[in-house]
């Protein structure tokens, strides 16, 4: 099984990568971990070269992204809360899906299911706090026929691995992961 985890956040170490550290810790072999902000990619355009071709227009890291996220069989999202949504560079990989999106609605790519799951924390406690990841993640996972299986969300977070301290949400993200990963559709 191929699992692929992407690391929201621009900043290593802090604490979406403990809970992706957590979530994958049960030892599944063939993971993959793909940080956008460490790629070269660059913002979509709008330009919808993709819409007319299947192919985008621009050439950057983005290409070997496709093809790991269409491989993958199952995606994990670990990302922090920005404003209410999620980090530039990640964004810039969300939007660029859009020629994925083209493939698989416009050009009836048949592409293989696979299944999501999204961890996301935040340093408020605001109620709606993790509204607008969810509903970005769950169309960036549509684009490329992956079904939102779920997700775990953690408020008043906001020093750098400051989350380690809460073994309730070391727990349950632990045991979320050994669910989610173990894999008996694949």
């Amino acid at each position: 099984m191929k699992i692929l985890g992407i690391r929201g956040s621009p900043r290593r170490g802090g604490n979406s990568d403990v809970l992706l550290e957590w979530f994958l810790s049960s030892g599944f072999s063939g993971v993959e971990i793909l940080t956008p902000s460490q790629l070269r990619i660059q913002f979509c355009r709008g330009c919808r070269y993709c819409e007319a071709t299947g192919k985008c227009v621009i050439q950057d890291d983005m290409a070997a992204v496709v093809e790991k996220l269409l491989a993958a069989d199952r995606v994990v999202v670990s990302t922090p809360v920005f404003f209410y949504g999620l980090p530039a560079p990640f964004k810039a990989l969300v939007d660029r899906t859009q020629v994925l999106w083209a493939r698989r609605y416009l050009f009836k790519e048949d592409m293989k299911p696979k299944k999501g799951f999204l961890l996301a924390v935040g340093a408020t406690r605001g109620e709606r706090l993790f509204e607008g990841v969810v509903l970005t993640i769950r169309y960036f996972f549509d684009a490329f026929r992956c079904s939102y299986e779920g997700g775990l969300f953690f408020r008043g977070f906001d020093a750098p691995t400051s989350i380690r301290v809460c073994h309730t949400c070391q727990e349950e993200t632990k045991a979320s992961g050994r669910f989610f990963l173990r894999g008996e559709d694949a």
